[in-house]
């Protein structure tokens, strides 16, 4: 059941018999030279069409398209709202929500820069008497399959990518993850903003463009990708999700404390 689609007395009638929603978040950046800028989007978008098969009485928000990706402004193309912004606008459609009667808020997120804006958010709903899960999709992949597991523009979303919609990846500009020790020779880049000074790691933030040179970065290299690994990791994330929040609707609600 899609918000957008019902009008206001099917929407009423809904939170007078439940109070679940699924909210999706994304973002607008870099993905490296092969993926587009959707990436964090897409993949919730279809983890959430995928539960919805199965759960279509469920409510289901409008997904956010912009999240906090501060990292990657200097690529053409990203947009990021940063991270109290974000958090004051998911409170916002939150709070609005919780009016119409929700309590169980089901946050299906696609971008690790939106975690830390979710959080606060899953804190203050807490506190007003609700529940509130985040599943950031791209973590658990690991749990499911050690072979799933991947960073960010690399196998894992090219592969997701692949599945939802294979003209969207440009697999003739994969390339090697090249990173660039810019602190020198004696600080090894290993992973966003961090270096290995003497086999210790250290966070060390500067511009993505000062150490990569496509833009993606993982154990995961795209060029391992495939559509058949992006439908099976999609589809058992979603056949799991259905079963959390079949489970999660059934939670007593805490107390509110503010």
């Amino acid at each position: 059941m899609r918000l957008e689609r019902c009008t206001y007395p099917q929407a009423a009638a809904y939170f007078a018999e439940h109070d679940t929603v699924l909210m999706q978040f994304g973002s607008i950046e870099q993905h490296g030279r092969h993926n587009p800028l959707g990436t964090d989007l897409f993949a919730p978008s279809k983890i959430t069409d995928l539960v919805e098969e199965q759960l279509p009485g469920l409510m289901i928000v409008p997904a956010m398209p912009f999240g906090s990706t501060n990292r990657f402004v200097d690529y053409p193309g990203t947009i990021s709202l940063g991270d109290h912004l974000l958090y004051e606008v998911v409170l916002k459609i939150a709070t609005d929500l919780y009016h119409d009667g929700a309590r169980k808020f089901v946050f299906v997120n696609g971008h690790g820069g939106n975690t830390k804006s979710l959080t606060e958010v899953q804190l203050v709903l807490s506190r007003m008497g609700c529940r509130c899960a985040l599943i950031d999709w791209w973590k658990m992949c690991g749990d499911f399959n050690p072979s799933w597991a991947g960073g960010h523009g690399g196998g894992q979303e090219t592969s997701a990518n692949l599945y939802i919609d294979p003209t969207m990846v440009d697999l003739g500009a994969v390339d090697d993850m090249n990173l660039i020790n810019d602190l020198g020779p004696a600080f090894k880049t290993v992973h966003y903003d961090s270096v290995e000074f003497e086999g210790v790691r250290v966070q060390v933030s500067r511009p993505l463009e000062d150490y990569s040179q496509n833009g993606w970065i993982g154990p995961d290299h795209p060029k391992d990708a495939s559509a058949a690994w992006g439908e099976e990791m999609l589809n058992t994330v979603a056949n799991w999700l259905v079963h959390f929040i079949t489970a999660f609707e059934a939670l007593e609600l805490p107390k509110p404390t503010r």
